[in-house]
């Protein structure tokens, strides 16, 4: 029986195991998790796609807390976002729009429970009580439709169950990290089950503010109340489930979610800029200001010309910003700012979906209704020093409603899907700059942009897998889109009475004016050959198009405009491979992807527009896992990716091929854990790290945008007592305490600096978990 207990616990978290283990460790190996990454049950390695999947249990052991964490662990995909880090968006194999406004949509599609995710700021979001997600890599919009050109994150979250079963789990980490998790679920009667799931996250302040308002070198009024310290969270998620059996071959599935997080302002620190400009004004380049020996505010054909319309050309200290700031200690903790508050942004979000399912005799009938509502209210210090500049605020509403209705089947030579999909989003969001009463830029004023945003997208979809043999399928499908988009924008000047609320009187009247449509007709397709000669071995090739919706721009100060959709063309090779007798599996894929009106965002200081581009991205990915003996695990992944958006207009007239952002060439990550029988219960021990190689945080890829590559490392000591239900795991995140850059935005022109968000420090926690 100890055998038996010792195995369970050793269950490879690197395989893709989530049945019970037996007494065999290869075979655990072999288990599989199943994914639905073609809408019907597979298990991953008989799945012609890139697909990284991770069960829940997996995400324990592996340390992780919010959406974005699977990243490290998973080839090929990189981060991207804005508000600091607070908001963290995928990008997968260099496919990412960093369109921080709430009315864009990413070309990474998310999912939770079947759900669709159109806002971007719901992507970030904390994982409990999961069974599994799934990271779907390349176009995927045949089957999920027309935002999921990079691919997809499908999470799925733990059902209701026949047998009782619960769980409760309590965390404490640095920074004053309280965080708890736990579910009940169970049966209410014969042919009725239900699940609650609950998660709460508290943790401290990590930056220490040293701003004392009035104090050299810029001696103005600072924001009222400000200069709390900031980069906190105070999280509360909620989750519940019914699920009814509907005769012997239907399933009503009720679930209902709602979570709120409140947040310091966005946690960014800066780091001192100068633009380099030719001699007809365009900015060619940006570098760091302690690189410049001449102190110029800005550097134009070789010399120094005034940068912020003071009269001065040069800056008051040479190296600091443009009010003679610098920040406390580079990357370390302190910051100094005005506009600081440790309960400034709040996100809210709730849902509701109904899914139900019945199987006519080999007809399987699917239905999912499925309601969203986000909102979210977000402001940061622009310039991130202690002078009293600009704030930028944002808030938004979005409603989202869905319908899919599906019908799937199988032949003796085929398996097959079809369906119908409707959804429609309604955003009202609002962004603007307000200037404290000293400040040089909208002194006393805010400057708001305001749009309306109407969705309504219909869609009717199909895919077939046909065998054509013993070992050769051909998998082709289709999806065909209607898209009917509105926007009303609106552009005010008001006063700023608050800087901590935005204050719009449309009674004023609008200085810009925009009322259009963006209609579209929308089409993706794919065409596959797989190949099957053993159990052990899958081969796929394969072409797919995929198309991201256009949309619209409503960037700070105005000029609203739209843009017209992307569609890539995507050829990607793959195999998957099992050896060595079971305790080794391979997975590799090439890829190479020819797009067509990329949609490229480029942020230059205070604002953000869309432009399409042409682009071609190439690479490879690879991952390997290994059990050489009954205790031991290996993971290792990596990646390469060489991106490139041709021809972008850099400054007025230049023209170079760049780098989309966030998107570095070589990614690699790796994992050993090794078990070990203590004479009551077991213990584990895993180190893990992740590298990435240079990447840039802004489209035109100047000096100064570079982030430079870096390594993490990670280790976790896990013990649990021979019953399988106690659970104590001490961990250290972040073993080396890596201060890189994570998320940046180039604010040069404005105020001779850049807001850069540097990695968490190094975290120590201890996590209890009882499962009963």
């Amino acid at each position: 029986m100890k055998n038996q207990r010792s195995c369970t616990f050793r269950k490879s978290i690197l395989s893709l195991a989530i049945l019970a283990c037996t007494t065999n460790a290869s075979s655990a190996v072999l288990e599989e998790i199943v994914v639905t990454a073609q809408k019907r049950e597979q298990n991953s390695s008989d799945v012609g796609i890139a697909v990284t999947a991770f069960s829940g249990e997996q995400m324990k052991a592996l340390g992780l807390e919010d959406s974005t964490d699977l990243i490290a662990f998973t080839p090929g995909v990189s981060k991207a976002g804005d508000i600091g880090g607070q908001r963290a968006i995928f990008n997968i194999r260099g496919v990412v729009q960093n369109d921080y406004a709430d009315l864009a949509e990413a070309p990474v599609a998310v999912y939770v429970d079947g759900g669709y995710l159109a806002s971007t700021q719901a992507q970030t979001f904390g994982l409990f009580d999961i069974e599994r997600v799934e990271i779907l890599k390349g176009p995927q919009g045949t089957l999920f439709g027309r935002n999921a050109t990079g691919g997809l994150v499908n999470t799925v979250t733990s059902r209701p169950t026949h047998e009782f079963e619960g769980y409760a789990e309590f965390t404490y980490a640095s920074f004053d990290q309280y965080r708890f998790e736990g579910a009940l679920s169970g049966p209410l009667s014969d042919s009725v089950r239900g699940r609650l799931s609950l998660m709460g996250n508290q943790m401290g302040e990590i930056l220490e503010n040293v701003y004392v308002n009035g104090a050299a070198p810029d001696t103005r009024e600072g924001s009222v109340g400000g200069g709390e310290d900031g980069y906190n969270d105070d999280t509360q998620a909620i989750r519940g489930q019914l699920e009814f059996d509907i005769g012997d071959a239907g399933n009503l599935l009720l679930s209902a979610n709602w979570a709120k997080t409140v947040k310091s302002e966005g946690p960014y620190q800066f780091m001192n800029t100068t633009e380099v400009k030719d001699a007809a004004g365009n900015v060619v380049d940006v570098i760091y200001a302690a690189d410049d020996p001449m102190g110029c505010d800005t550097i134009q054909a070789g010399g120094c010309v005034d940068g912020n319309f003071n009269g001065d050309p040069y800056r008051p200290v040479q190296g600091g910003d443009f009010n003679g700031n610098f920040d406390p200690d580079g990357s370390g903790v302190k910051v100094n700012k005005d506009f600081a508050f440790d309960d400034q942004n709040l996100i809210k979000s709730k849902g509701l979906a109904a899914t139900f399912t019945y199987d006519f005799d080999g007809l399987e009938f699917f239905s999912m209704t499925d309601y969203k509502s986000f909102s979210r209210t977000v402001g940061l210090d622009s310039d991130q020093t202690a002078s009293p500049e600009l704030i930028f605020q944002s808030d938004g509403e979005i409603d989202q409603f869905s319908q899919e209705f599906r019908l799937s089947g199988a032949t003796h030579s085929m398996k097959w899907v079809t369906g119908l999909y409707y959804l429609g989003i309604d955003t009202d969001y609002s962004q603007g700059l307000a200037g404290s009463p000293t400040a040089g830029y909208l002194g006393g004023q805010e400057n708001n942009t305001v749009a309306v945003v109407e969705t309504d997208s219909y869609s009717v979809f199909g895919q077939m897998d046909y065998s054509l043999t013993d070992t050769l399928v051909l998998v082709a499908g289709a999806r065909f889109i209607q898209e009917d988009k509105f926007m009303k924008g609106r552009l005010y000047l008001n006063d700023n009475l608050d800087d901590r609320e935005i204050e719009i009187d449309p009674s004023t009247g609008s200085l810009e004016n925009y009322d259009e449509d963006n209609n579209q007709n929308l089409w993706s397709a794919k065409l596959q050959l797989e190949y099957m000669p053993t159990d052990d071995s899958l081969y796929y090739v394969g072409i797919n198009r995929g198309v991201k919706a256009g949309n619209f721009n409503a960037p700070l100060s105005g000029g609203f405009s739209k843009y017209d959709p992307e569609e890539l063309t995507a050829y990607e090779a793959g195999s998957k491979l099992t050896f060595m007798d079971g305790v080794a599996r391979l997975n590799t894929s090439i890829f190479y992807y020819d797009y067509s009106d990329y949609q490229s965002f480029s942020w230059v200081n205070n604002s953000g527009v869309v432009f399409n581009e042409k682009a071609s991205f190439v690479g490879a990915e690879m991952e390997l896992f290994l059990m050489p003996t009954d205790s031991l695990d290996v993971m290792f992944g990596a990646s390469y990716t060489d991106a490139t958006v041709e021809d972008l207009e850099v400054a007025s007239g230049y023209f170079e091929d760049t780098t989309p952002p966030y998107t570095p060439k070589w990614q690699a990550s790796g994992l050993v854990r090794y078990s070990w029988d203590l004479s009551s219960g077991s213990l584990a021990a895993q180190l893990s790290g992740s590298y990435q190689s240079k990447s840039y945080h802004n489209a035109r890829n100047f000096t100064a945008h570079e982030i430079e590559s870096h390594f993490t490392a990670d280790a976790r000591l896990t013990w649990q007592d021979d019953s399988g239900k106690w659970n104590v795991i001490g961990y250290v995140d972040n073993l080396t305490d890596s201060d890189h850059e994570v998320i940046g935005f180039d604010v040069t022109g404005f105020y001779g600096n850049s807001q850069i968000s540097y990695a968490k420090p190094r975290t120590y926690g201890v996590t209890v978990r009882r499962d009963f």
